[in-house]
C-alpha cells in the first residue's frame, strides 16, 4: 500500500510540474560571437504564456536565466501639419441663382495654400464650392466640385474643408452654391372646417423659412507631412465571441469583455454600418469609470474618415464593460471588438554557446530586476540589433494568471524539492519491499 501511494504521489507531482510547462524556442543566429537580439512578442505567444509580460523568462540551452529588457515598440510615422495662410477678404457679393461670391488676397509673407476652411455656425446644410485663382491676368479654375456639409441632425458629422492646388496664385475667388437656405418648420399647422351639411374640410400647411448661410470666416491653410516623434505601436487582439445587451430604457447597448492578456490600453470596434456616430463609455470592475469618447465613421463617395479606437490608462485586471449610447438610433451591428495591448519586444545579449534559447513564463512571478537595463540601452545605441523569432510552441498553454500570487501557492523550486523527496521515498519503499521479500524466502 505504501509503495502504491508513493508511486501515485510521484506520478501526480511529475504531471503537475511538467504538464503546465509551456515554452517557445527562439530562432536566432549570432555567428561565432555575442550579439544583441530583439524578440518581438506576438499576441498569440503572450496569451499562451499566461497573458502577463512581466512573468516572461528567457533560458539558455543550459537552463540558465538570460537577462532581458522589455520595451514597447515605437514607430516613426509621418503626421499631417497645418499652417495657416494669412489672407484678407476684398469682395463679398451675391451672384445669379442665389449664389455667393467671395474674393481673397493672401498676405505678402503667407505660404502658398493647398486648402481652405469655411467656418460657419449654421447646422444641417449641404453646399458646393468652386475655387478659382488669379494668374497671368485671368481667373483659372482650381476646384470645381468642392463639397461642404453638416448632418448634425442625423449623424453629427461635419466637413467644412476643401483642398485644391493653388499653383502660384495669390488671389482667389470662392463661389458658394447658395447664399440662403430653405428650412422646413418642425411643426405643421392643421385647420379643420365644418360645412352646413356636416362635412369636414382639413387643410394642413408647413411653414418654409429662409435662413442666411452665414459665414464667420474663411481660413486658408497649407497642409504637409513631416516626420513625427516616435509613436507607440499596439497589437489588436480579437475578443472572440461576445454578447450584446440592449437597454431600451437607457437607449444603450452594453457588452462585457474578458481579455486574455494584459495590460489592456484600449479597444477597437468594427461595425457593419458605414456611417455612424456613438458615444462609447468603458467601465472597469465594480462600475468604475475608465474612459469615454465618441467613435464614428463616414464613408461617402470621395470622402472617407473614421475614428474607431478608444484609448485609456493601462488595465491589468478585467473584465471591462463597454456601453454604447445609441440615443434614438438603432443599435450598431458590431462585427468585431478588439482590445489593444502594447506591442512589446525583449532585448537581450546572447552568445553562440547559449543558443538555442527558450522563452517561457514563471507563473506567479513578478517583473525581474536584472540590473542590466542601462547596459542594454547603451548597446542599443552603439550596435546593430539582430532580430530573433519564435518557433512553434511546446507544451500546454498556461491559463491567464491573476495579478497577485494566491496565498496558497508554492514556488517552482518547492515543487522540485517535493518531487525529489517523493522519488527518494519511492526508492526507499522499493528497497524495503525487496528486503522483506528476501527475508520471507
Amino acid at each position: 500500500m505504501r509503495t502504491f501511494f508513493c508511486l501515485f504521489l510521484c506520478a501526480f507531482l511529475t504531471g503537475a510540474t511538467w504538464g503546465a510547462l509551456c515554452e517557445y524556442e527562439i530562432a536566432a543566429s549570432t555567428g561565432d560571437s555575442s550579439a544583441l537580439l530583439s524578440l518581438e512578442l506576438p499576441a498569440e505567444a503572450l496569451i499562451s504564456l499566461g497573458g502577463r509580460p512581466e512573468r516572461l523568462r528567457i533560458l539558455d540551452r543550459h537552463g540558465k536565466t538570460v537577462p532581458w529588457l522589455r520595451e514597447q515598440i515605437m514607430s516613426s510615422a509621418t503626421v499631417c501639419v497645418q499652417d495657416e495662410c494669412g489672407s484678407v477678404a476684398t469682395l463679398v457679393r451675391e451672384v445669379g441663382q442665389g449664389g455667393l461670391e467671395l474674393h481673397f488676397e493672401l498676405d505678402e509673407n503667407s505660404p502658398q495654400p493647398n486648402g481652405l476652411s469655411i467656418e460657419t455656425s449654421v447646422r444641417n446644410f449641404e453646399q458646393t464650392v468652386e475655387i478659382l485663382g488669379w494668374e497671368n491676368g485671368a481667373w483659372h479654375s482650381l476646384l470645381q466640385d468642392g463639397f461642404i456639409f453638416d448632418s448634425s441632425r442625423v449623424l453629427q458629422l461635419r466637413n467644412v474643408d476643401v483642398t485644391f492646388d493653388s499653383r502660384k496664385c495669390r488671389k482667389f475667388k470662392a463661389l458658394i452654391s447658395r447664399a440662403a437656405l430653405e428650412r422646413q418648420a418642425e411643426l405643421r399647422s392643421v385647420r379643420q372646417t365644418w360645412s352646413k351639411d356636416e362635412t369636414i374640410e382639413t387643410v394642413s400647411a408647413t411653414e418654409i423659412r429662409t435662413q442666411t448661410f452665414k459665414i464667420e470666416r474663411v481660413r486658408f491653410w497649407q497642409r504637409y507631412e513631416r516626420q513625427a516623434e516616435d509613436t507607440p505601436c499596439w497589437l489588436a487582439v480579437d475578443s472572440g465571441e461576445f454578447f450584446t445587451r440592449n437597454l431600451p430604457d437607457q437607449k444603450q447597448t452594453s457588452l462585457e469583455l474578458s481579455p486574455a492578456c494584459f495590460p489592456v490600453c484600449g479597444i477597437r470596434i468594427k461595425s457593419a454600418e458605414a456611417n455612424f456616430s456613438r458615444k462609447v463609455r468603458v467601465l472597469r470592475q465594480k462600475g468604475l469609470f475608465l474612459a469615454e469618447q465618441r467613435l464614428w465613421a463616414i464613408d461617402l463617395p470621395g470622402y472617407r474618415k473614421n475614428h474607431l479606437d478608444l484609448h485609456f490608462s493601462p488595465q491589468n485586471t478585467g473584465p471591462l464593460l463597454v456601453i454604447f449610447q445609441d440615443d434614438d438610433s438603432p443599435p450598431l451591428k458590431l462585427q468585431k471588438i478588439q482590445y489593444l495591448i502594447p506591442a512589446y519586444r525583449l532585448l537581450f545579449f546572447a552568445e553562440a554557446e547559449q543558443l538555442p534559447c527558450r522563452l517561457t513564463a514563471e507563473p506567479g512571478g513578478v517583473e525581474p530586476n536584472y540590473g542590466s537595463a542601462e547596459l542594454i540601452r547603451e548597446a542599443l545605441q552603439k550596435t546593430t540589433v539582430q532580430k530573433a523569432t519564435l518557433l512553434e510552441r511546446k507544451g500546454d498553454p498556461i491559463a491567464l494568471q491573476p495579478t497577485t500570487q494566491p496565498a496558497f501557492s508554492f514556488p517552482r523550486w518547492v515543487l522540485y524539492l517535493v518531487l525529489c523527496l517523493a522519488v527518494a521515498a519511492l526508492a526507499w519503499a522499493l528497497i524495503a519491499a525487496a528486503h522483506k521479500n528476501n527475508a520471507d524466502i
